[in-house]
């Protein structure tokens, strides 16, 4: 795992990834895990997930999972991360000074973002994802957007933009020891999309309803 540096980068950040992203129904525990500053934004009951290696980027390589349990309303692609480890310590700093994302370190067998067995493994939790995708390949764009809980309690959001060609994919989640994520990443078959090309995070902001 890489260290973590003396200065964190500031967004944006721009980076070369490898992405695997999946959409499932949401649970019932998943709709109740959002923070008090955010319950009545509660939308669409559907949780993203994904897998990420990030190739190049302000913080070097690394490898990244993360769980999204519910949309918000308010804006397209809105969600709230509730869970994100990572295998940089690097990551893990910029992660939450600059977004306050809740990343944890983890480790990582196999390739995330490639067609393949992929295990991750955390304090408390294991996860294994196996992907197939198909051959071709087609121009992919997406925008997701954020709002996390600062330790101020204000309310920021940010967006992030996958841009770059994806292939459509089978993924199969499993849990391989009782896992807090279980109600979140939801065992069993999805269909995902595999993407490569360039990520862009931006800066964080005040949520419109909470400017002055």
């Amino acid at each position: 795992m890489s260290g973590t540096p003396s200065k964190i980068p500031p967004a944006p950040w721009r980076s070369s990834v490898d992405a695997l992203l999946w959409l499932h129904p949401a649970t019932r525990a998943a709709r109740g895990a959002l923070p008090a500053q955010l319950a009545a934004r509660a939308g669409i009951a559907v949780t993203i997930g994904g897998l990420i290696s990030y190739r190049e980027g302000p913080v070097g390589p690394y490898a990244e999972v993360f769980g999204a349990p519910v949309m918000l309303s308010g804006a397209p692609m809105l969600s709230h991360v509730a869970f994100m480890a990572v295998d940089s310590a690097a990551s893990v700093a910029g992660g939450r000074g600059n977004w306050a994302l809740p990343k944890e370190l983890a480790r990582f067998d196999g390739d995330p973002g490639r067609p393949g067995a992929v295990t991750a493994r955390g304090d408390g939790w294991e996860l294994r994802v196996t992907t197939t995708a198909r051959a071709r390949r087609l121009p992919f764009l997406v925008t997701m957007r954020a709002a996390q809980v600062w330790a101020d309690g204000q309310v920021r959001t940010f967006a992030v933009r996958v841009r770059g060609r994806a292939r459509l994919a089978r993924v199969d989640v499993e849990h391989s020891v009782a896992s807090p994520l279980a109600d979140w990443l939801v065992e069993g078959r999805h269909l995902p999309v595999l993407a490569s090309g360039r990520q862009d995070v931006s800066p964080a902001r005040p949520a419109v309803s909470d400017r002055g």
